[in-house]
């Protein structure tokens, strides 16, 4: 009996000390795993911010089923027709699209390499999502937000009082006063009151704060976890950047390696000739509210007369709108084609807006007449080339805090936006934008 109780003993020691072992080799494979992820995610930080300082360390490994998890919906975030690719806190619409139809071209997730994947990983977390603009931010985390509006314009006045700007020290005093009473009526009416105030409550991804409030479940774990996810929310925006600044490095250099680039590297040089890159590439451009209306876009055709009164309908959920496609440069005219003859598949599309010399309150065929010139010399390489030049790091001061930016240069540019979408978006999208 004392052997059975003894062997019993040491067989459940030995279960034990197996189960102790497999949880060690997977907590081993899992740090060495994210080891990778960590290193490129500081590395995209000092490249922004020009710092020296890791903001990761070795257990903050406790992020990687968020990332994986993350890579995994941003690829299906691609590839899904059902999604305008709008992604937040850059304003970098043509490389971004760039880089969008390059990764979305890939037939499997196993293609990309690590900084690709965290750039996927972003994806997931600051694409525009339906369902979350209906979610509110907790009372505690929208009082936070007003806390740090206020800082902010007190740490403003001390500048303000410094150079006597009586101007401004009014209007930051008038501002901190007003923000005081709504943080009252707040806390008064236990969050009910939100007059004044519903702002504070709206989830912006690029805030701080509720980027807090959205990994609120992960931070309350314990310590570890709210340091990990406060050191990720509190510099999101400069990672996020760091990341497409990576990605772009290495797309337009042609190269995967990135170990020891510098961070005072100030530009990425691309020059891409727009116009050469619609006849390269399958892109579309989308015509602007005038093209669409102006006679002078319009052959005197009965398709392309057909065309136009399809695109211009009174009833405007009866339009039927086309785009610019299949650019042949020997034509030196893009086919138009309307969106139901587009191929089932995602485009780089450009939202056209070309630029008047003319005075705003010139008569409108003078500025109809002017865009139509300008985009004939476009399209036949006549005059200033459209160019996509490079991507810069801009930093901007306000007070003591530096804001880090990502620019591109586009000379003589003929859009306001660029997006990668679907062919079924389309019509939403030029139902809503044009």
């Amino acid at each position: 009996m004392v052997n059975k109780t003894k062997k019993h003993r040491i067989n459940k020691r030995n279960r034990s000390n197996k189960k102790k072992t497999r949880r060690q080799k997977r907590s081993i494979k899992n740090r060495y795993e994210a080891k990778k992820y960590i290193e490129i995610l500081n590395m995209a930080y000092k490249q922004i911010t020009s710092s020296w300082h890791d903001i990761f360390d070795k257990d903050d490994y406790l992020m990687l089923s968020y990332i994986k998890e993350g890579i995994k919906k941003g690829w299906k975030i691609l590839k899904d027709k059902n999604i305008i690719k709008e992604i937040k806190c850059n304003s970098l619409c043509m490389t971004m699209s760039i880089l969008n139809s390059t990764l979305g071209s890939r037939t499997k997730l196993e293609q990309l390499n690590p900084v690709q994947e965290l750039y996927l990983f972003f994806v997931s977390y600051l694409t525009e999502d339906k369902k979350l603009s209906k979610k509110e931010a907790s009372l505690k985390h929208a009082i936070r937000k007003i806390d740090i509006k206020i800082m902010d314009w007190k740490n403003k006045l001390i500048e303000y009082e410094k150079q006597k700007d009586n101007r401004n020290i009014k209007k930051g005093k008038k501002f901190i006063d007003k923000q005081e009473r709504l943080k009252k009526q707040l806390i008064e009416s236990n969050g009910l009151n939100k007059e004044g105030v519903g702002h504070a409550f709206r989830i912006d991804v690029c805030n701080a704060v509720d980027c807090q409030y959205l990994h609120e479940y992960k931070m309350e774990k314990g310590k570890k976890w709210n340091e990990t996810y406060s050191k990720f929310c509190l510099n999101i925006t400069e990672i996020f950047k760091g990341i497409v600044w990576l990605n772009m490095y290495m797309m337009f250099n042609r190269t995967t390696n990135i170990k020891g680039l510098s961070p005072y590297m100030k530009k990425v040089k691309i020059d891409i000739n727009i116009r050469d890159a619609l006849y390269a590439q399958d892109i579309i451009l989308i015509p602007n509210s005038d093209i669409y209306e102006s006679d002078l876009f319009y052959e005197n055709t009965t398709l392309d007369q057909a065309r136009k009164r399809a695109a211009t309908d009174i009833d405007v959920d009866e339009r039927k709108y086309w785009v610019y496609h299949n650019f042949d440069p020997t034509k030196r005219n893009p086919d138009k084609r309307g969106i139901n003859r587009l191929e089932n598949k995602h485009y780089v599309a450009c939202l056209l807006d070309i630029p008047n010399d003319s005075h705003w309150k010139s008569p409108k065929e003078v500025l109809e007449k002017e865009q139509y010139n300008k985009f004939r010399d476009f399209l036949e390489g006549k005059g200033p080339k459209t160019t996509l030049k490079e991507i810069t790091k801009t930093i901007t001061k306000i007070g003591d805090t530096e804001r880090y930016n990502l620019e591109e240069i586009i000379d003589n540019t003929i859009s306001v936006h660029w997006i990668y979408i679907h062919k079924d978006r389309l019509e939403d999208f030029i139902y809503e934008y044009v």
